[in-house]
């Protein structure tokens, strides 16, 4: 794109570069190895991937580059819904961006914490108070843990499976993601049954009107060294969650006996 270009030109490039976008493969793959795909690329790398990466590795301690924000365009786009939004929206720019910072806070846990706002994401001074010292899955596996130490029947692997399923759909609205889960193949087929499902759903994302004080997963994100009995809040979820298993399995074991 010219270095001299205005708002509007700067506005029609974009459009017009995601409508000459092929929608299939391996048409759209190449695509982004042309010079057209070239040239845009570096646009996005420089105009979105530079300040986005500096801030989330202010903001949660994680090291982007700006070609993995360029990459992460590459992803998305792909997903003709959101190249049709990107063609009728107002502001196209402000929309990828958003689309991109949304999925690479997915990946690396924002929802558990506050989210990034336009300001934070783009202003170089904005302060930061908080940086994670864990990645999304240390704070997944410790939380599996610590929900084992609480509830030693619950078979361990399962566990483990279970807590990731919820990390990796925590941006989701909880509740509906905690009704989907409990008819989820992903779980059920796991032989997991609704009260187990909720109860670990409970544990590692936390229950209302708060998730975010009683979450599990958020406490180990901010320090993978947080011992859960140390937070009222925390060693409750941990009781709760040790007490719905152990009714399950009782109420599990009289059926048998019956």
């Amino acid at each position: 794109m010219p270095e001299q270009t205005s708002g509007a030109e700067e506005m029609t490039y974009l459009v017009s570069a995601v409508s000459s976008m092929p929608s299939t493969d391996p048409e759209y793959g190449q695509w982004w190895g042309s010079a057209d795909g070239l040239a845009f690329y570096a646009e996005v790398t420089e105009r979105i991937g530079q300040p986005m990466a500096v801030s989330i590795n202010r903001q949660f301690g994680v090291s982007y580059e700006p070609s993995d924000v360029a990459n992460t365009a590459f992803t998305i786009l792909r997903q003709e819904f959101i190249s049709a939004y990107l063609r009728r929206s107002d502001d196209p720019w402000a929309y990828l961006s958003t689309v991109i910072k949304r999925e690479m806070l997915r990946d690396i846990g924002g929802h558990f914490r506050t989210e990034l706002t336009e300001t934070v994401l783009f202003e170089s001074t904005a302060h930061t108070a908080l940086r994670p010292a864990a990645t999304l899955r240390e704070a997944a596996e410790l939380t599996a843990a610590a929900l084992s130490a609480a509830a030693p029947s619950f078979p361990a692997p399962l566990l483990h499976e279970a807590v990731l399923y919820f990390v990796e759909r925590g941006h989701q609205r909880l509740s509906h993601l905690y009704t989907s889960a409990t008819v989820d193949p992903s779980l059920t087929d796991l032989g997991l049954v609704r009260e187990e499902i909720l109860a670990v759903a409970n544990a590692a994302l936390g229950s209302r009107p708060e998730h975010e004080l009683n979450s599990l997963v958020a406490a180990f994100l901010m320090d993978p060294a947080f011992e859960p009995k140390s937070s009222i809040r925390h060693r409750r979820a941990l009781e709760k969650f040790s007490a719905r298993i152990a009714r399950l399995h009782r109420q599990e074991e009289s059926h048998l006996v019956g």
